[in-house]
């Protein structure tokens, strides 16, 4: 078996604690587990219907949550009886 060293984000790590801890399993199993079903969902379904992550930057995803930004004459027509 070889070693992997990687950082996960703050939410992930924190998943896989819970999920350690409640249900008594090995973190490294937990993630070899994941890494299986992860590789095999790869090998059987076609790229064609694979749904890649967006990454956007900080500035795209402000700028498109400005945009997005309710006015006014929508607010009062949602909350017209």
């Amino acid at each position: 078996m070889k070693a992997v060293y990687t950082n996960l984000n703050d939410e992930n790590y924190r998943m896989l604690e819970l999920l350690s801890t409640s249900k008594g399993i090995k973190k490294n199993h937990i993630i070899n587990e994941a890494l299986s079903c992860y590789f095999d969902t790869l090998k059987s379904v076609p790229e064609t219907y694979m749904v890649h992550p967006l990454v956007i930057s900080e500035e795209e995803f402000a700028r498109i949550e400005e945009q997005s930004r309710s006015t006014e004459a929508l607010k009062r027509l949602m909350n017209e009886d």
